[in-house]
């Protein structure tokens, strides 16, 4: 009798150990899936912001080569500014990439309203554009191009409530 209780509390022990076990293994499981599911859905509302535009592939085509610098924040880093949605580049000493985005931008000036824009030498070396509003947020898009020092190619994309004029306030004070 004593050695079937030992044995029936060893293998309650061992039952009870596999039970705390596999809840364990599961609720790792259920988290992992759960930061996988809110990092795709994080992720995927910042990959929709400008995906309707064709700017987005200048980010696609020059964002990770050599001489470019790409930042993409979303509303949790931009606290500050009250922006939902920043993403810009900034390619150096390449011409192709300028006379490349200058054609998106041409596709993207469509039905947005131009703020400002300076031409030089009959290339368009800076823009502000207004973009049609996207469900509650206002759509900016700013670019830069000059070649004194070197040649500097800037683009930003900006998606916020305030309307154009406090966001150009909020750039211009923030420098």
């Amino acid at each position: 009798m004593m050695k079937q209780l030992k044995i029936n509390w060893m293998l309650f022990r061992k039952l009870n150990y596999n039970k705390k076990y596999i809840i364990m293994k599961m609720n790792s499981k259920c988290k992992y899936l759960l930061l996988v599911v809110l990092f795709i859905a994080g992720f995927g509302s910042g990959l929709k912001a400008q995906s309707d535009l064709e700017i987005n592939r200048i980010f696609d085509k020059y964002g990770k080569q050599k001489g470019s610098v790409m930042v993409e924040m979303s509303k949790e880093m931009l606290e500050g500014y009250d922006f939902t949605f920043y993403k810009s580049i900034v390619i150096s000493n390449n011409k192709e990439a300028g006379d490349f985005a200058r054609g998106c931008l041409q596709t993207d000036q469509s039905g947005a309203k131009k703020v400002k824009q300076v031409v030089t030498n009959g290339k368009t070396s800076s823009v502000y554009l207004q973009l049609p509003k996207k469900g509650k947020y206002n759509r900016l898009i700013l670019f830069n191009e000059k070649s004194v020092p070197e040649l500097k190619m800037t683009l930003i994309y900006i998606e916020s409530e305030k309307d154009s004029e406090e966001i150009m306030k909020l750039i211009l004070k923030k420098k």
